[in-house]
């Protein structure tokens, strides 16, 4: 799947999420589980995509627009803000580049690095320890602080809330850490228990 243009990957998660909503409002519990795993793949192949060997490109600006003319890494920094982080991704799929966007702020009082994902109304934010050169962050610190975001989500789920309160959590949270597979997993579970309950 991963040698798919980008094009092509991204209609088909435009099908598959689609197909995910429309298995949640009819409490198709094993066709949502599939469904998730289906868009878990079509995503982890665009991640894959965006993960060219290429650094991290720092964006601080909508002044430069040939520096979003590739597809990779890209981690937004003040003044912009996790709004706009999501405008760039959007232009870069777009263009047909696979990307993947952070966005960071400010260096807290303690010294951390905060990073912030926004989904469908929801915001995830982070604390992590500072890249060793903040001018040039590494592939491996990018990539840690996405799966941080995946964690973070999965750490505040109640696991004593109601099995469908838990899955809408984690289905309102996945635009927010789309490329974290244990979240998709988390919610083939959760699918797999409804279906059980509902025995």
């Amino acid at each position: 799947m991963a040698n798919q243009k980008p094009s092509t990957l991204f209609k088909k998660e435009k099908v598959s999420v689609e197909k995910v909503a429309q298995t949640r409002s009819t409490e198709n519990w094993m066709g949502l589980a599939d469904a998730l795993m289906e868009l878990c793949n079509l995503r982890t192949s665009i991640s894959t995509s965006a993960k060219n060997g290429k650094r991290v490109q720092l964006v601080e600006s909508f002044e430069n627009e040939d520096a979003l003319s590739n597809g990779g890494r890209y981690l937004v920094r003040p003044p912009l803000v996790g709004r706009d982080a999501g405008l760039i991704h959007h232009a870069l799929r777009e263009k047909g580049h696979c990307a993947l966007v952070l966005c960071r702020e400010p260096t807290t009082s303690l010294g951390l690095c905060p990073i912030v994902a926004l989904g469908s109304g929801v915001m995830v934010r982070i604390q992590i320890e500072e890249p060793k050169n903040p001018q040039k962050p590494t592939c491996a610190w990018f990539d840690h602080a996405l799966e941080e975001l995946g964690d973070h989500v999965l750490s505040k789920l109640n696991p004593d809330s109601p099995t469908k309160r838990q899955l809408d959590y984690v289905l309102a949270h996945l635009p927010a850490v789309s490329t974290c597979t244990c979240v998709y997993s988390v919610g083939v579970e959760l699918c797999r228990t409804l279906c059980d309950e509902d025995k």
